[in-house]
C-alpha cells in the first residue's frame, strides 16, 4: 500500500511556491542574503557595503571528489517537514499492513497448534501402546536373559520347569489376591458412596436443626464448631510434626545402628549426661544443706515443730478417747433402757407383729375370702332372718345387758390403752433413731482413733528417722570426708574419660576415613549403584504408599459420620428438652 505512494523526500518531492520564491530571492540577494542569514537578521535589500562586511572572513566551500556539491549521507530523517493528512494516512496504512501481516502469522500458528492438538491424542494413545509393548518386550527380554543365564550355568531342565511351576502358582496367587483387592476396593467405594449419601442426609438434617435453633443456641453452636475446626487443624499440624520427628528419629537410629563407633559415642554421651545430672543433683543438695550450723539449726527447729505437732496430736487423741468413753457409757445406758422397755413392750410388739402378719395374709387371700364371705353372707341371710325371728321372741332376756354408762367406761378404758400403745411405739422409734445416731458417732470415733493412731505411727517413724539423720549429720567430719571422696572419684572418672577422648576421636577419624574410602569404592561399583537406585525407588514407593495411606485415612476420617451423628443427636436431645421446657413454661404461664 505504501509502495504505490510517491516518496516525499526533500530531493524528489516538488517544491511548494513559497519555497520556490525563497530560492529565487536567495539567488538574487547573493552574498547579502547569506550574510543576513548568518547574522540572524532578516534579509534586506542590497545596499552599499559597510566596514563590517569588509572585515568578515568567509571561508570557501571545501572541494570534494564530487565537486562543490557534497554527497548525500546515508541517514534519512524519519519525519516529514510537513505532516499533513496524507502523511498520517500513510502511517495508518503502514500500521494496518503490519497488523494484517501479524494477524495472518498468528492465524497460521493457531492452525498449526490446532493440527498438533488434534494429532496429540493419537500420539498419546500410540505412545501408551508403544510403552505397553516396550514393557512387554522388556519382560520377554528379562525371561530370555534368565534363560541364557540358566543355559550358561548348565541348569537342569527339571529345575527350570519346577521354578516355572512355582512362579506360575505364585503368579496365580497374586492374580487372585489382586482380584480380591479389586473386589474389596469396589465394596469400599460402594460403602463410601453410601456413607456419602448418609452423611449428606445427616448434614441436611443438621442444617435444618441448626436453622430451627434459637439465635443464642445457634451462635453457641457456631462458636463450638469454629473451636473444633481450629483444634482439628492444630491436631493435624501436630501430627505432621510428630510424623516428621518420628521419621527423623528413625533415620538417626538407622544411621547410628550402622556405625558401632556412633553407638559407642551415644553410650558415652548418655554416661556423660547421667554424670552431669548426678553432679548437678549433688551440687543442689550441697547448696540446700548450707553450713553445718545452719543444718543443725534447721534440724533442731524441725524437731521442735514435730514435737509440738506430736503433743497436739496426742492431746487430740486423748480428747477423742475421752469422748469415745462418754459415748460408750451413753450407749450402754441406752442399751439398758432399751432392755428395760423391751421387757414390758415385747408382748405388745409380738401382738402387733402377729396382727401385721394376719393383715398381710388377709390381703393376699382377700379375693378368695371375699368370694367365700359373699357365699357365706348369702347363706347367713336366711339364718339372720331366722335369728331375728328368734331374737324378737327372746327380747325379755336382753334386760340383763350393761348400761350406757358402763359402755362409756369401757370405751374410755379402750381409748386410754390405745394411747399408751401409741406412746410406746413412738418411744421405741425414738430410741431406735438415737441408737442409730450413736452408732454413727461411734463409727466416726473409731475412724478418728484409727487416723490418730496412723498419724502417731507416722510421727514416730519420722522422729526416728530424724534422730538417725541427726546422728549422721552430727559427724560433720565424716560427711566432709565422704563428699570429698565422692568428688575425687568423680574427678578421677572425668580425667579417665578425658584421656579416652583423644584416642577415641582418632579411632573415629580413622574409621571415618575407612568408611569414606569404602563408600567411594562402593560408588564406583555397578552393583552398588543399582542397589542404591533400587533403594531410592523403594523409598519412593514407600513414600507413595504412605501418602496413599494418609489419603485413605483422611478420607475415612472425613466420611466418618459417627461422631457427627452423636453430636447431632446430643444437640437434638438438648433442643427437644429446651423446646419441652419452653412449652411447659408457656402452658403454665
Amino acid at each position: 500500500m505504501m509502495d504505490s505512494r510517491p516518496t516525499t523526500s526533500s530531493s524528489n518531492r516538488p517544491q511548494s511556491p513559497n519555497i520556490r520564491s525563497f530560492t529565487a530571492a536567495t539567488q538574487r540577494s547573493g552574498l547579502l542574503g547569506a550574510v543576513s542569514r548568518l547574522s540572524g537578521r532578516p534579509g534586506t535589500r542590497a545596499g552599499p557595503p559597510t566596514a563590517m562586511l569588509s572585515q568578515m572572513n568567509i571561508p570557501e566551500r571545501p572541494m570534494t571528489q564530487h565537486g562543490l556539491v557534497a554527497p548525500k549521507t546515508g541517514f534519512k530523517s524519519s519525519q516529514r517537514q510537513i505532516q499533513d493528512k496524507s502523511y498520517f494516512i500513510g502511517l495508518l496504512r503502514a500500521k494496518m499492513t503490519e497488523l494484517s501481516v501479524e494477524t495472518n502469522h498468528l492465524q497460521r500458528e493457531n492452525e498449526l497448534l490446532a493440527q498438533e492438538q488434534a494429532t496429540y491424542s493419537s500420539y498419546e494413545k500410540k505412545a501408551e501402546a508403544l510403552s505397553a509393548e516396550l514393557k512387554e518386550l522388556q519382560g520377554e527380554m528379562a525371561d530370555y536373559n534368565l534363560l541364557v543365564d540358566k543355559l550358561n550355568t548348565d541348569a537342569d531342565m527339571e529345575d527350570v520347569k519346577e521354578e516355572y511351576r512355582e512362579l506360575k502358582s505364585q503368579n496365580d496367587q497374586e492374580v487372585n489376591s489382586v482380584e480380591l483387592l479389586f473386589e474389596q476396593r469396589q465394596d469400599r467405594e460402594r460403602q463410601l458412596r453410601q456413607l456419602e449419601v448418609e452423611i449428606e442426609q445427616e448434614r441436611n438434617m443438621a442444617d435444618n436443626i441448626i436453622a430451627a435453633m434459637q439465635p443464642e443456641l445457634r451462635h453457641r453452636y457456631t462458636e463450638q464448631k469454629d473451636i473444633n475446626q481450629s483444634l482439628v487443624d492444630q491436631l493435624d499440624k501436630l501430627q505432621q510434626q510428630l510424623q516428621g520427628l518420628q521419621l527423623q528419629k528413625t533415620a538417626l537410629e538407622d544411621d547410628i545402628s550402622l556405625s558401632p563407633v556412633k553407638q559407642e559415642a551415644v553410650k558415652l554421651y548418655e554416661r556423660l549426661r547421667e554424670l552431669g545430672e548426678k553432679k548437678a543433683l549433688l551440687e543442689e543438695e550441697q547448696k540446700k544443706r548450707g553450713t553445718p550450723a545452719q543444718e543443725r539449726e534447721r534440724l533442731l527447729a524441725q524437731v521442735k515443730e514435730d514435737n509440738s505437732e506430736l503433743s497436739s496430736m496426742e492431746r487430740q487423741a486423748s480428747e477423742a478417747r475421752e469422748r469415745l468413753g462418754k459415748l460408750q457409757e451413753e450407749l450402754a445406758q441406752l442399751d439398758q433402757e432399751l432392755e428395760e422397755h423391751n421387757g414390758e413392750r415385747q408382748a405388745k410388739y409380738q401382738e402387733l407383729r402377729k396382727r401385721e402378719e394376719t393383715m398381710d395374709a388377709f390381703l393376699e387371700s382377700f379375693e378368695e375370702v371375699r368370694q367365700d364371705e359373699h357365699k357365706r353372707q348369702e347363706k347367713l341371710q336366711g339364718e339372720i332372718v331366722q335369728l331375728l325371728e328368734s331374737c324378737s321372741r327372746s327380747l325379755p332376756h336382753f334386760l340383763t345387758l350393761p348400761s350406757q354408762e358402763e359402755m362409756a367406761v369401757l370405751k374410755d378404758d379402750l381409748i386410754f390403752k390405745e394411747t399408751e400403745m401409741e406412746k410406746s411405739k413412738m418411744t421405741l422409734s425414738a430410741l431406735g433413731l438415737e441408737q442409730k445416731k450413736l452408732a454413727v458417732d461411734l463409727q466416726k470415733a473409731k475412724q478418728l482413733e484409727s487416723k490418730v493412731q496412723q498419724e502417731l505411727d507416722s510421727l514416730r517413724n519420722k522422729t526416728k528417722r530424724m534422730e538417725e539423720e541427726m546422728i549422721v549429720f552430727g559427724d560433720l567430719d565424716k560427711l566432709r570426708s565422704s563428699s570429698e571422696l565422692m568428688k575425687q572419684e568423680l574427678l578421677a572418672e572425668k580425667e579417665a574419660l578425658q584421656i579416652k577422648k583423644g584416642p577415641t576421636r582418632k579411632v573415629v577419624e580413622e574409621l571415618q576415613a575407612q568408611y569414606d574410602e569404602a563408600r567411594a569404592t562402593l560408588n564406583e561399583e555397578e552393583g552398588y549403584t543399582r542397589l542404591v537406585n533400587l533403594e531410592r525407588r523403594w523409598q519412593h514407593h514407600e513414600q507413595n504408599n504412605f501418602a496413599a495411606q494418609e489419603y485413605i485415612e483422611a478420607k475415612l476420617a472425613e466420611y466418618n459420620y459417627y461422631p457427627i451423628r452423636q453430636d447431632v443427636q446430643a444437640l437434638l436431645e438438648a433442643y427437644n428438652a429446651a423446646l419441652q421446657e419452653s412449652l411447659a413454661k408457656a402452658s403454665y404461664g
